[in-house]
């Protein structure tokens, strides 16, 4: 029910936006930027490369995967056009709906059993991931969508909690999170979680045996994107830009916000051109040098950008005091920017409140929530920031929004049932002998008031008649 519920209101979202009806006429990089330019480049069978749409020759900038659906689509439905669009606002709408499934068996493997009906119907509703399903041409919502599959496997409902999985399943988990990086190596941060919880949370052996089973499987998924970046870019990383972000977030006019078409070769002439002259494995690497030198020169500056980046990335900014501007009007004017706003900051602050209100009996489930979701930030507390750089791991905080709410009615049920305790407690001291013998013949003020308390109490039909 969920599930059908969560597309047929992101498809209905999508029709009213306009999110495909006028893509017609578009370039590559005015529908979908970097991953549209590299698509159209792998469409038109001149491979993987072209970021910017202007034959700056193959690349490394991207991860794989989702270039090469938006290729599949654009071949199948004739380049950038209104078909297009529409059939990958499908696909993403049907991976976010999914997402709500996946959410609620995450919540039952990590124990949360009470939590995952309301978590899949948070995830439904929650209006930026009926927005990035609808209008982002980016990968923003297959990564929520694959990290979800990911975890929910990783901590499914069968397994028994604190004793390493087989070699078998870990490689099978290594599979999976190796197609994750090629969609986007952002989640590669959760590493050190992951290993955490395949060990049991311990040293071992057995720990050890699954651990290198898990890794050697991910590192076979992505080994031949690795080989192919090396032999044509030169890197055999799984991204060659990270040296590009340094830099665009790290100088004197820096706001801790992404503003990349103030700096970035995709939007500046001269740092493309220095990108064509130095080819773009050593122009990554020259933006990597630049940005340390001015960490180094400036300190202070860096330590308060990376606060900054940090508070930006976990609550936004409100609209009033945000300079970004969305084609052409200020976040404070666009409705939609609040809307965005309110729902970005709700879910930061109820999946806080999530983590305080685990119980005792919920340390090491709290414990595993709060690294992933602070590791995952780490690598843009120290480039850039931007909204959706968090959403991949916004289904940990819906389901710890759920968790808090379910915490609170709980402790409100538990407060209502101590309040009845006592006053049954009072008026059975009231209703006592002592009290009735004093007074033969009569019955006490009291009695009467526990005897019809007790009547309207008990017999829910007798109320109703009154």
């Amino acid at each position: 029910m969920v599930l059908a519920a969560a597309f047929v209101l992101r498809l209905v979202a999508a029709h009213f936006l306009g999110a495909w009806q006028d893509v017609d006429g578009r370039t590559a990089w005015e529908w979908g930027y970097e991953q549209a330019c590299v698509a159209q480049s792998l469409a038109e069978g001149r491979g993987f490369g072209d970021p910017w749409g202007a034959g700056s020759g193959p690349t490394a900038w991207l991860a794989p995967i989702y270039p090469a659906l938006l290729a599949l689509l654009m071949a199948i439905f004739g380049g950038v056009s209104n078909a297009t669009a529409a059939a990958l606002i499908i696909i993403q709408s049907a991976a976010d709906a999914v997402t709500c499934v996946l959410l609620a068996q995450l919540a039952i493997g990590l124990g949360f059993r009470r939590a995952a009906r309301p978590a899949a119907y948070l995830w439904a509703l929650y209006p930026l991931a009926v927005w990035n399903a609808t209008h982002t041409v980016w990968d923003t919502s297959l990564v929520a969508f694959a990290l979800t599959l990911f975890l929910s496997r990783l901590f499914a409902p069968g397994r028994v909690p604190g004793r390493p999985p087989s070699r078998g399943r870990a490689a099978r988990l290594g599979l999976g999170y190796g197609a994750l990086l090629l969609l986007n190596p952002a989640p590669i941060v959760l590493f050190p979680v992951v290993l955490w919880e395949l060990g049991g949370g311990r040293l071992g052996m057995r720990a050890a045996r699954g651990a290198l089973a898990f890794g050697a499987a991910a590192g076979l998924v992505c080994l031949p994107w690795m080989i192919r970046n090396q032999a044509v870019v030169g890197t055999s990383g799984l991204r060659s830009n990270l040296g590009v972000e340094l830099m665009i977030g790290n100088h004197d006019r820096s706001i801790g916000w992404s503003e990349a078409f103030k700096y970035n070769a995709s939007h500046v002439e001269t740092e493309r051109d220095r990108y064509r002259a130095l080819g773009e494995v050593a122009y990554s690497r020259e933006c990597r040098e630049r940005a340390g030198e001015w960490i180094a020169a400036h300190p202070g500056a860096f330590a308060r950008l990376v606060l900054r980046r940090a508070r930006l990335y976990w609550l936004s900014e409100p609209p009033p005091v945000d300079v970004r501007e969305t084609a052409g009007q200020a976040a404070a004017g666009d409705s939609l920017s609040w809307i965005k706003y309110a729902s970005f900051l709700a879910v930061a602050l109820g999946g806080l409140a999530g983590l305080v209100l685990l119980r005792r009996e919920g340390a090491r489930q709290r414990a595993l929530l709060l690294g992933m979701l602070l590791l995952f930030g780490l690598p843009y507390y120290l480039t850039h920031v931007s909204e959706r750089y968090r959403f991949p791991v916004d289904p940990l905080l819906v389901l710890l929004c759920a968790q808090a709410a379910i915490a609170m009615a709980s402790a409100r049920a538990a407060v209502d049932r101590a309040g009845e305790e006592r006053l049954h407690c009072r008026l059975r001291a009231l209703r006592s002998p002592d009290d009735a013998g004093s007074h033969p013949g009569r019955r006490p003020a009291a009695a009467v008031a526990w005897a019809e308390w007790s009547k309207t109490s008990e017999s829910p039909s007798a109320a109703s008649r009154t």
